[in-house]
């Protein structure tokens, strides 16, 4: 705005001004002409008008700009902080802003979470972050400004990786970090490749011994047919091995695909294990194995489940206790109900004192409040577990004869199956066990809601 410009604007409030006190004080005069005002409360009015309407236009006049410019003054070109707090607050990932000598400016607070920079104010990068890869990254950037986004893959630990992204802000002196964890995407292909060479591994073992016999009937006892017998129940028992790995296999995948799908029939579950134990009660009389089932003498309310994958729990842990179990021994079923997931935890997993305990898989509550659930217990009188071995229990091709000193066949997928069940089911499962005295598994889940 030009000089002459305010002095035109500042003598139209003037005369506005004047015309507005000049009317009231006309106003005054007739008012005491009439006798309707006394003379010196008229000129009190006058003065107090005119005051507050001089500190008015005092006040009003100081709020005037000189020009546009200082009605919206231009934001300086920043040094040092430029992105928006509000953008790194927003930002999913931990992210850093970083000036010049690798000062730290700003960051949101899933970086303080990781870095705890709160107790750290006015840190260094060079004080938090222990890549020369990347601080060698943030330098650069620092330097050049034409410098593009920068990528890199960090191993920060043993089995810890992150993705590091780094990019100069436009028109600023700052870097923005952005660290991504790629620890679970590691971790899964790590998995899947495990899962391939135990797989790989677990098939050729039975199809290395099936055709060694095939040769050996072809060539060196192609003639001793009394061997044959022999030969033939030796290739049966590997074939049937080989049946067993791919049922597993191709259960454990069925499972997986749909574990994020919750179940929706309502099942009984005394009915359940009274149909599982049925179809056991003959493999552990054969083996001179008694079966015990203790059952709740009220009723058990029904559970939301698929009937099969229950079953198949069961199943794998009534048989893997008859496994491990001398002839004569007694394996005990006991199941229940109770008015909480914790208090069944508790109830199915810590029965016996001075004995080794761990939670293999913990259940999901639906909600914040106490839910009605449902559980199940299998002991066995077996040689127990070390407790170095528990947190290995359900891992996939990990066997339990590994931690018990037998040789006894499996596929090393039972437990692995049964702890996937129950996740799809919500559920939990736990280990406990005393050398020499028995191992027991717990299950536990929500029971169906009214």
């Amino acid at each position: 705005m030009s000089e002459d410009t305010q002095r035109r604007s500042m003598t139209r409030r003037t005369r506005d001004f004047t015309v507005l006190i000049g009317t009231t004080g006309v106003v005054l005069l007739l008012l005491v002409a009439t006798g309707a005002l006394g003379l010196i409360e008229a000129l009190s009015a006058l003065g107090v008008i005119a005051s507050v309407a001089m500190a008015y236009f005092a006040g009003s006049a100081a709020r005037v700009p000189r020009s546009v410019s200082e009605a919206w003054p231009e934001k300086p070109a920043p040094d040092v902080a430029e992105a928006s707090p509000a953008l790194l607050s927003a930002l999913p990932l931990p992210a850093l802003e970083i000036g010049p000598g690798q000062k730290i400016a700003a960051y949101n607070r899933p970086a303080d979470d990781l870095f705890q920079l709160a107790s750290l104010p006015f840190a260094r990068a060079s004080a938090v972050i222990r890549s020369p890869v990347l601080l060698a990254a943030i330098d650069q950037a620092l330097e050049r400004s034409s410098l593009g986004a920068f990528s890199a893959e960090l191993e920060t630990g043993p089995d810890e990786t992150w993705r590091a992204h780094v990019s100069r802000i436009p028109a600023g002196k700052t870097v923005l970090v952005l660290l991504e964890d790629l620890t679970p995407v590691k971790r899964a292909a790590r998995a899947r490749a495990d899962f391939l060479a135990n797989a790989s591994h677990e098939l050729r073992t039975p199809l290395t011994a099936v055709s060694g016999f095939i040769e050996t009937m072809r060539g060196p006892a192609k003639d001793d047919t009394a061997a044959w017998p022999r030969f033939l129940d030796i290739m049966a028992g590997e074939t049937d091995r080989m049946r067993r790995l791919i049922a597993d296999l191709l259960s454990l995948s069925r499972i997986e695909s749909s574990e994020h799908m919750l179940p929706r029939g309502r099942e009984d579950f005394t009915e359940i294990v009274a149909a599982s134990i049925a179809a056991l009660q003959p493999i552990a009389a054969e083996q001179g194995i008694t079966l015990k089932v203790e059952a709740p003498s009220a009723p058990i309310r029904e559970i939301t489940a698929h009937r099969d994958e229950l079953i198949q729990v069961v199943e794998n842990l009534v048989s893997n206790a008859v496994k491990y179990s001398q002839p004569g021994s007694e394996v005990t079923v006991v199941f229940g109900a109770a008015p909480s997931l914790a208090e069944a935890r508790t109830t199915a997993s810590q029965r016996w004192e001075l004995s080794q305990r761990m939670t293999l898989l913990q259940a999901l509550a639906r909600s914040q409040l106490p839910e009605a659930a449902v559980w199940l217990r299998v002991e066995d009188q077996g040689p127990g577990i070390e407790r170095e071995h528990l947190p290995r229990l359900g891992e996939r091709f990990y066997r339990a004869d590994q931690s018990r000193g037998g040789k006894i066949t499996g596929t090393g997928l039972g437990l692995a199956i049964v702890k996937h069940i129950m996740a799809h089911h919500r559920g939990g499962l736990a280990v406990e066990t005393r050398l020499g005295e028995g191992t027991a598994f717990g299950v536990w889940m929500p029971a169906a809601r009214d």
